[in-house]
């Protein structure tokens, strides 16, 4: 079991390069079909903060007007941030390129985070301003470092400037040197542990998205292996359902055929020789059966069966079963001839009910 977990993890790491500033798939078809599938979870996330900020602005503003009795141009920059929230929600939810998509949100952020918090924030008085700076940054900086989709730059680079808003305030206030630092240490710890969030959410979700591609496409495999051992009717309803099929058919046309002497043939016979042979063979049968509408079951060995009349009973008769045959005999004989192998084919054909499952 730890040696199958070891080779999981060694499996992921080959096709995922873990940087710790920008994590990405090493094949650039992969990390294309990631960006593809980011989009609609860009749009959903960021439509989602972006509707949290509309609020916080509104909710705000009602504070100023009514509580804090803010001068009118802070509550005008108040009702100016909702517009322009608005506004981006409106781009963010017709973007169709997520590359581009992520540093316009980046951009768009940065200049709204910058009239915040010099029209607004540092507008306040100097008492609550010392109060409120450190809430504010590390408010500020989880929101855009977790609760937004962005690649990780995009994300680095909003925080970054987050931080240098930051520095402005020690000079605001006239702050101590070592109350600023020992307050800028904590931003800066804070914004590491977002990064360091951030990056855990977005390996992860990549991992878990090349390992759903995995999935998809063995699935894919076994539905296709599926379907070339059963009738596609049938495999349809294993696939839809584990329920146990049995179904009677009031008239059913079985063939069978098998080569004459083909157990001593074969005991003379390289084992690649004969899989060649039985290749050759039945891949003209499959290709008849397609021909007549028939539906093969099953080979075993050098026996190959075919049926009419089900899984549908609106299909091909006993007719068609007959034509089949000779067609068969007619392939095999010309395989046969090309080769030089002494083989002959014979075949029964039955009519009859028959209880299919």
């Amino acid at each position: 079991m730890a040696k199958g977990i070891e080779l999981h993890r060694s499996r992921d790491e080959a096709v995922l390069n873990r940087s710790i500033f920008r994590p990405r798939f090493d094949n650039d078809e992969l990390e294309a079909a990631w960006m593809a599938e980011r989009l609609e979870t860009f749009k959903r996330v960021n439509s989602r903060s972006l509707i949290f900020l509309a609020i916080m602005s509104v909710v705000f503003a009602v504070l100023d007007l009514a509580v804090l009795n803010s001068e009118l141009s802070v509550i005008l920059t108040r009702v100016g941030l909702f517009v322009f929230v608005s506004i981006l929600l409106v781009m963010v939810r017709r973007v169709n390129d997520v590359r581009t998509g992520d540093w316009l949100f980046a951009s768009a952020c940065i200049v709204g985070l910058g009239v915040t918090w010099f029209q607004v924030f540092l507008s306040l008085p100097a008492p609550q301003i010392m109060d409120w700076w450190l809430v504010t940054l590390a408010m500020l900086g989880v929101v855009f470092m977790v609760l937004t989709e962005m690649v990780l730059r995009a994300r680095l680079s909003v925080a970054g400037t987050l931080l240098l808003f930051g520095l402005v305030v020690p000079f605001k206030v006239n702050m101590g040197w070592v109350e600023a630092m020992l307050g800028l240490n904590h931003i800066v710890i804070i914004f590491v542990v977002g990064w360091a969030a951030a990056w855990e959410v977005e390996t992860s979700r990549r991992l878990a998205f090349f390992r759903r591609l995995e999935l998809e496409q063995e699935r894919g495999r076994t539905i296709d292996l599926l379907r070339n051992m059963l009738p596609t009717t049938i495999a349809d309803r294993l696939l839809r359902s584990a329920e146990t099929i049995a179904e009677r058919h009031p008239a059913v046309t079985v063939l069978f055929a098998d080569i004459v002497g083909f157990t001593p043939w074969a005991s003379g016979r390289d084992a690649e020789e004969v899989v060649e042979v039985l290749d050759q063979i039945f891949t003209a049968f499959d290709k008849l059966c397609d021909t007549h509408g028939v539906e093969k079951i099953k080979t075993i060995g050098d026996a190959y069966m075919a049926v009419g009349g089900v899984p549908s009973t609106v299909g091909p008769t006993a007719c068609s079963v007959v034509h089949l045959a000779c067609d068969m005999l007619i392939a095999a004989s010309d395989i046969t001839a090309q080769r030089g192998t002494p083989l002959q084919l014979r075949i029964g054909v039955h009519e009859g009910p028959a209880v299919a499952g």
